[in-house]
């Protein structure tokens, strides 16, 4: 799902069928080991955050 940049939230509504409260935990989880990563610097991490897949970094 986030082998392409995206917003947290869209991606995890996209991965729940609609609902993202099941996928939300999962991903945050993700992004604590590293799978996934973020731009923290420029806002909070919520669900505007844009999120990708952590092998490609940031260009």
């Amino acid at each position: 799902m986030f082998t392409e940049p995206r917003l947290l939230l869209a991606g995890a509504e996209r991965i729940g069928d609609g609902g993202s409260a099941g996928v939300l935990p999962v991903l945050y989880h993700l992004l604590w080991q590293h799978e996934l990563t973020a731009d923290r610097i420029a806002a909070p991490l919520g669900a505007a955050t844009v999120v990708r897949l952590a092998a490609q970094g940031w260009p």
